[in-house]
């Protein structure tokens, strides 16, 4: 007799967060993370372009519009097709995901999958009262992340 309850069923696969990728992204036998959001300098991207190009390294990019640990985080796929059409352009092996539930097990769960040598995350000015309230994605993943991680303003 099946026991309905006790296992979870899934009715549908979960749907991929991959939006844009380079031919050879997963053969990429060194990592580098991005975490980028729209609004952001463009400081970021290009230190996660130059990391990856000194280190041989694919780079894998997450697209998010919130850095809270709480709020509901959106990535415009306007967005990510922009930046999957840079990083072709820079000439690196990469991949772009939109951002699913939870930003910083996001970016942590891709950097212990691919081995990251680097973490580059945008990082925002915020009050230590909204930090406290709020929790911050950039914190967690400081705290947790086993390769270096570099912010960048």
């Amino acid at each position: 007799m099946t026991d309905l309850y006790s296992t979870p069923h899934r009715r549908f696969p979960a749907p991929s967060l991959r939006v844009a990728a380079s031919p050879g992204i997963d053969e990429a036998e060194a990592t580098v993370v991005l975490a980028l959001r729209p609004d952001a300098s463009p400081a970021v991207c290009q230190e996660a372009i130059a990391a990856a190009r000194r280190e041989n390294a694919g780079l894998r990019a997450i697209v998010f519009d919130t850095d809270t640990t709480t709020a509901p985080s959106t990535s415009p796929l306007a967005e990510c097709t922009r930046l999957g059409a840079a990083l072709a352009e820079a000439g690196l092996e990469y991949e772009v995901q939109r951002v699913g539930s939870d930003l910083a097990e996001q970016v942590l769960d891709l950097a212990t999958q691919h081995a990251a040598l680097l973490i580059v995350m945008a990082a925002k000015r915020r009050s230590p009262v909204v930090k406290l309230l709020l929790g911050s994605s950039a914190q967690q993943v400081i705290l947790e992340a086993e390769c270096p991680v570099l912010l960048v303003k």
